[in-house]
């Protein structure tokens, strides 16, 4: 049975990204994110994807963790051509069936992914979301399990990100830093290091001064560049 999920801590759900900062986080491009969230009615009209949003117009920051997660989540999808209706039909599905706010952002996706869209499916037979593996079985996309992989998860749902894998120390974790890449276990954004290095610092002063190894911060400024927001 299906419960009601708790509510989410505020740290989770608050804006903490403009828009173009989300888009280069999940790799896409600020008119895709634009209208995932908004929909929009040029060149057509389109519904957003993760149900009615009202855009507030002095609003800067918009997008929340959870939502960045979904983002994330959606682009993993389209690159194996999943159409946006399908996974507008799939999220709202998901909020009614499981009865939380973010399904694309939920442990269990991960974890019983292929047997809720599976339910999906059989309710609304069309293109599926899901992909067969090499045993036959029904699965989801090697694109999306990689995506949901690299998450972290608190109460059932995403709590930490590592955007370019586990084995590389940037982190995206919403209670630091004010959501931007850091450093892991400590509130040390990447921006930081990457305007030191910029500025003329060498990278064992870095290191030293920030009581990091100096293979860390190698590491760390070949990925910053992507990842500065």
């Amino acid at each position: 049975m299906i419960t009601m999920a708790k509510p989410l801590e505020s740290w989770r759900i608050r804006p903490e990204y403009t828009i173009a900062q989300a888009a280069k986080l999940a790799g896409t491009s600020t008119t895709t994110v634009r209208r995932w969230l908004y929909g929009s009615e040029q060149p057509r009209r389109m519904r957003p994807v993760f149900g009615k949003r009202e855009k507030t117009k002095e609003a800067k920051v918009e997008v929340s963790f959870l939502q960045l997660a979904e983002i994330v989540v959606v682009s993993r999808f389209r690159k194996r051509r999943v159409k946006l209706e399908r996974l507008r039909r799939a999220h709202q599905f998901a909020r009614e069936f499981l009865h939380i706010e973010y399904p694309f952002a939920w442990l269990k996706l991960k974890t019983d992914g292929a047997h809720v869209l599976g339910v999906f499916q059989d309710r609304e037979p069309g293109e599926t979301l899901l992909a067969l593996d090499k045993f036959g079985q029904w699965t989801l996309p090697g694109e999306v399990i990689q995506a949901l992989e690299l998450f972290e998860y608190e109460e059932e749902f995403a709590s930490r990100w590592y955007p370019i894998g586990r084995n590389v120390p940037i982190v995206i974790d919403p209670r630091f830093g004010a959501g931007k890449p850091t450093i892991p276990d400590r509130r040390l954004t990447i921006e930081t290091i990457f305007k030191r290095w910029k500025a003329g610092q060498t990278i064992s002063f870095i290191a030293s001064d920030f009581k990091l190894s100096r293979s860390l911060v190698e590491t760390t400024l070949q990925y910053a560049d992507n990842y500065i927001t």
